[in-house]
C-alpha cells in the first residue's frame, strides 16, 4: 500500500474516532418516572418498546423507574423529589406543574374516566347506591380513580369501602372472582372490556395522561422527544407501544385543560394549595401638598 494510501486511510479512521465521539459525548442517559400501575418486575416489560422507541429517535438512553406505590408517589410529588421525565395521570402533573414547573410534551389522545365494576347481580340491580358500603379493590391513593371516587361521594357515611389490594389494575377482577372483594375500580376501558363485570359507576371524564419534562430538561432534549412522540403513531413498531400504554396516539397539550386538576388531591394527606402570586404593591399614595400660607 503505498504512503498516500496509508496516509488517507489514517485520516479517515481518526475522523469516523471523531464523529463517534462526538455521537457518544452528545447521547444522554434519561429516566422515564411513571404510575406504579404495575409490579416492578413488569416495569420493563410494559415501557420497554416505548423506551427502545425513544432511544432510537433520539439517540439518547432511557431507563424508567415508578415508586412502590401512589402513597409513594405522592410523597415523591410532595417533596420535589428529583424527576426528568414524568407519565402521570392529570391531577399530578397540575400539582408538579404549579409546584415544580414541569413542562408538558405531550398527552394521550383519549381522555381519562374510572369506573367501579361488579359481578354480583343483586349488587348491580342497586346501581349507584349498591356500591355505598362495599369494598371495592383499588391501587390506592391518590391514584385519579380513587380522588373521582370520593370527589363524588362525599359523604362519609355513604361511600364505596375502597381497599388498596391490586398491584396492577387487571388484578381487580380476579379479586371480584375469588370473593375478596365486592367490586373493582378499574380505567374505564378495562371496565368496558370484561363483559363478565357490570358497571355500576362512573367517573366524570379529565382529560388525558401527560408526558412532562422537568424545566431542568435541555430545551433542544424536551422538543426531540415530544416530536418523537407525536409521531409515535406513524411508526411500523407502535402497535406494541401503543397496545401497552393503550392509546391510539399522543398529541399537542392544552395546558389550560389541566388547571385545577391538582385540587382533586384537596383531601389527601400532606396536600397544600399552590402559592398565590403576591399581590401586586399598591401605588404609594402621593403626599399632600403643603398648604399655601395665606395673603396679607
Amino acid at each position: 500500500m503505498s504512503i498516500f494510501h496509508r496516509g488517507a486511510r489514517r485520516a479517515a479512521l481518526v475522523a469516523l474516532m471523531a464523529f463517534t465521539g462526538a455521537g457518544q459525548a452528545a447521547a444522554a442517559e434519561y429516566t422515564l418516572t411513571v404510575e406504579p400501575t404495575f409490579p416492578a418486575a413488569q416495569l420493563r416489560e410494559v415501557y420497554g418498546p416505548l423506551l427502545s422507541y425513544l432511544e432510537r429517535r433520539t439517540g439518547h438512553r432511557f431507563n424508567v423507574r415508578a415508586a412502590t406505590g401512589f402513597n409513594q408517589h405522592w410523597r415523591d410529588l410532595r417533596a420535589g423529589a428529583p424527576a426528568e421525565l414524568v407519565f402521570e395521570e392529570g391531577h399530578f402533573f397540575d400539582y408538579r406543574r404549579q409546584r415544580s414547573g414541569f413542562v408538558a410534551l405531550v398527552r394521550t389522545q383519549e381522555d381519562s374516566a374510572y369506573a367501579i365494576a361488579v359481578a354480583d347481580p343483586a349488587i348491580a340491580a342497586e346501581g349507584r347506591d349498591g356500591i355505598v358500603g362495599r369494598t371495592v379493590a383499588s391501587l390506592g391513593a391518590p391514584n385519579l380513580g380513587d380522588v373521582l371516587v370520593f370527589d363524588e361521594f362525599r359523604n362519609p357515611l355513604a361511600q364505596p369501602e375502597m381497599r388498596p389490594i391490586s398491584s396492577k389494575w387487571s388484578d381487580g377482577p380476579d379479586l371480584v372472582f375469588a370473593g375478596d372483594v365486592e367490586a373493582t375500580l378499574l380505567p374505564a376501558y378495562l371496565a368496558s372490556e370484561n363483559p363478565a363485570l357490570t358497571e355500576v359507576w362512573r367517573s366524570r371524564t379529565v382529560p388525558g395522561r401527560v408526558l412532562s419534562a422537568s424545566p431542568q430538561l435541555p430545551q433542544e432534549v424536551r422538543r426531540t422527544i415530544a416530536e418523537a412522540m407525536r409521531a409515535l403513531h406513524e411508526d411500523p413498531e407502535a402497535f406494541a407501544v401503543m397496545n401497552e400504554l393503550r392509546t391510539e396516539r399522543f398529541v399537542e397539550v392544552d395546558v389550560a385543560a389541566y388547571a385545577g386538576l391538582e385540587r382533586l388531591l384537596v383531601n389527601s394527606f400532606g396536600y397544600t394549595p399552590p402559592a398565590r402570586a403576591a399581590a401586586a404593591t399598591p401605588p404609594a399614595t402621593a403626599a399632600p401638598a403643603p398648604a399655601t400660607p395665606p395673603v396679607n
